[in-house]
């Protein structure tokens, strides 16, 4: 669990130093709308389709040694279903930003924010399959793989 979170931070880092060292700063790649759309949204979602309860089985599974592998593998459903959810909320924010975009194509000073918000949502999405799905998925495959 230490190693997760060391390797978060280590990411979280790299993620500032490379926008700083591009010349820009972080606060221009904070976006409200689409955090909601990429971050609310899919986290409301699976605990409606999950229930808090599993979804909290789900997150500490990944790090608990010698888990039942009836909930390893509920996590796992789990955290595919949120990958997949995740990505596609994302490519729903996209839309939404292409289709302001081309509705304001006439207002070259709205296309540029428009496309930002398409492209950042991808951003967020890549975010959080690195540093949440990603890593507790392969923390419950390799559960799984050791108790066979």
């Amino acid at each position: 669990m230490v190693q997760y979170f060391i390797s978060l931070i280590v990411f979280l880092i790299s993620i500032v130093l490379t926008i700083a060292t591009s010349g820009g700063t972080v606060l221009p790649y904070v976006d409200v709308p689409s955090l909601i759309i990429v971050g609310i949204f899919p986290f409301l979602f699976v605990s409606i389709v999950f229930g808090f309860k599993e979804m909290k089985s789900a997150f500490s599974v990944a790090f608990k040694g010698g888990s039942e592998k009836e909930k390893l593998i509920k996590g796992l459903i789990f955290f595919k279903a949120y990958g997949k959810i995740i990505w596609i909320s994302g490519f729903i924010a996209v839309l939404i930003g292409v289709i302001a975009m081309l509705i304001w194509l006439d207002d070259k000073t709205k296309l540029g924010p428009n496309l930002a918000v398409a492209l950042i949502s991808l951003l967020y999405c890549g975010i959080i399959s690195i540093a949440i799905i990603i890593p507790f998925t392969a923390f419950i495959k390799k559960q799984l793989k050791e108790g066979i």
